[in-house]
């Protein structure tokens, strides 16, 4: 169980607790950040790398539930974006250009999204069994939080099926559940390299045979294990000269 240190000055109160609104830098000493997201493919570090290289065209927030005991029951980040309502019609490109010239929002809409800008979403539960409580909350506190913002429409982006248990509470809350594109997978059923060859047309393993016989001539290609303490050195490096 964690206790809050907090003192952000934004709150939203709900029924069963407390959400605080706060930025990436106030999480950083947090252990309940590095726990809600523990179990999962992409932790709580891809969501910072997230923040860090897709700037411009989100506006990045995270919401700390606590229970009325003070007890902090998960982390969850949310997003604003301004999207763009004509996006993929080239045949209105250019009419609606010439409208943003002087209405720079016109055919946009403001919206509040909870999850990942990048990938499928993941409810922010410190432990599995409080992603009901914390759907719950989002259900009270993102309405709320979206009509301080100016947004128009709160979406749950791409949770998968698993999730329709903890997240019924949102139907009775006037959410629609809307069907969007499923993850993809891609099943790599070889026993090795060469069982996948074989499975490929003549035309194919003679091509990449080749092109194995070119790089073998090039020069070596070296594969090193580091550390996180490495890759986060680079992506600093490469971050800062953008």
């Amino acid at each position: 169980m964690v206790r809050s240190f907090f003192m952000s000055t934004q709150t939203i109160p709900f029924s069963s607790g407390i959400a605080r609104v706060v930025s990436l830098a106030e999480l950083q000493d947090c252990d309940a950040w590095k726990n809600a997201f523990a179990t999962k493919s992409k932790d709580h570090r891809f969501y910072e790398i997230v923040e860090a290289t897709i700037e411009p065209r989100f506006d990045y927030h995270y919401l700390i539930f606590e229970d009325n005991a003070g007890t902090i029951r998960g982390i969850q980040p949310i997003f604003f974006v301004q999207q763009n309502l004509v996006e993929g019609i080239p045949a209105l490109k250019r009419s609606v250009n010439a409208v943003r010239q002087i209405f720079p929002r016109f055919l946009t809409m403001r919206l509040l999204m909870t999850g990942c800008v990048a990938g499928e979403g993941h409810l922010g539960a410190c432990a599995p069994e409080d992603e009901a409580w914390i759907a719950e909350a989002l259900a009270s506190v993102l309405k709320i939080f979206a009509r301080q913002k100016k947004a128009s429409l709160v979406v749950f982006k791409d949770f998968s099926a698993r999730y329709r248990a903890p997240l019924k509470s949102l139907l009775a809350n006037g959410f629609t559940r809307v069907p969007s594109m499923p993850m993809t997978k891609l099943r790599l059923g070889y026993t090795d390299f060469e069982n996948y060859l074989e499975s490929l047309s003549k035309a194919t393993r003679k091509n990449l045979r080749r092109k194995f016989r070119k790089a073998a001539k090039a020069a070596p290609i070296d594969l090193e294990v580091v550390s996180e303490k490495f890759i986060r050195c680079i992506f600093k490096c490469t971050s800062d000269r953008r």
